[in-house]
């Protein structure tokens, strides 16, 4: 299974998917995306000292093409 189809699945199972970033305000999705990019995530940003990790989930999110941006 790609990282798409991973990712894809999270935002199915918290009814995310095709929802605009302002929506998506739901600590258990991004308690669920967090524990899958951790290992991906800069360790800075993890840690939220060099960056905010719900900020790079985003970013992520939409290389991904997963994410609405208004």
């Amino acid at each position: 299974m790609t990282e798409y189809d991973e990712i894809k699945k999270i935002l199915i199972k918290h009814d995310c998917l095709d929802k605009e970033i302002e929506d998506l305000d739901n600590p258990e999705f991004l308690k669920d995306l967090f524990t899958y990019f951790q290992e991906e995530m800069p360790y800075g940003t993890k840690k939220a000292r060099t960056g905010d990790p719900d900020i790079w989930i985003m970013d992520r999110l939409e290389e991904l093409g997963l994410l609405k941006k208004v």
